[in-house]
């Protein structure tokens, strides 16, 4: 009888640290996935910015734009596409150097949704029509029909109503409740290469 007790505490034992280090493996193996960020192509944001929101990519493209009003915002851009994705600086970053302009640099961050309905423009309109300066980001470039960053100092009303009247059609023309527009929360930046002085 003690043999079996025995047995049978020798053969739980085994089973227990057998359990343990699989959870170990698992837990290290999760963790290994964790670490890994995904590198999407400029082309192919779009496309797939849906499936990564909320979590770290890396781009590698060339500056075209810094808002000048406290570098906010940069656009960054390829040569394979039309494509031209927001990229904001985190807390740590708190704004980006213009003179990161022209340079081809590689872009760590978490890919943010922006999600615009009809009382989110109708609340943009109206803060046009009463000469309120916008500070908040409503969606900037081409879906707006331009390459320039919306609303600030000098805005022209009638570009700014134009570029709600596109929004507003766009919306339409979807057929569905909201449009989403993704960015790039930026954690790091590197440069890669700069461009020649002339």
């Amino acid at each position: 009888m003690k043999k079996l007790i025995y047995g049978l505490a020798f053969m739980l034992v085994t089973l227990a640290a057998c359990e343990n280090a699989q959870v170990k493996t698992e837990a290290a193996s999760q963790e290994a996935v964790v670490e890994e960020i995904v590198v999407v192509a400029i082309p192919d944001f779009d496309s797939l910015a849906e499936q990564y929101i909320g979590e770290q990519i890396q781009l590698v493209g060339t500056v075209d734009h810094i808002c000048k009003h406290g570098g906010q915002r940069a656009f960054l851009v390829s040569t394979e596409s039309e494509a031209r994705i927001k990229i904001t600086p985190d807390d740590h970053i708190a704004a980006f150097n213009t003179n990161l302009e022209g340079n081809q640099v590689i872009i760590t961050g978490v890919v943010e949704e922006q999600r615009i309905d009809e009382a989110y423009i109708m609340d943009w309109e109206q803060e046009v029509k009463s000469g309120v300066v916008p500070q908040d980001d409503k969606g900037e470039g081409s879906h707006l029909g331009g390459q320039l960053e919306k609303g600030g100092e000098g805005a022209d009303i009638s570009e700014e109503m134009q570029k709600i009247e596109n929004l507003r059609q766009t919306l339409k023309d979807s057929g569905k409740a909201y449009l989403s527009f993704f960015s790039v929360l930026c954690t790091s930046i590197e440069v890669v290469d700069q461009p020649a002085e002339n």
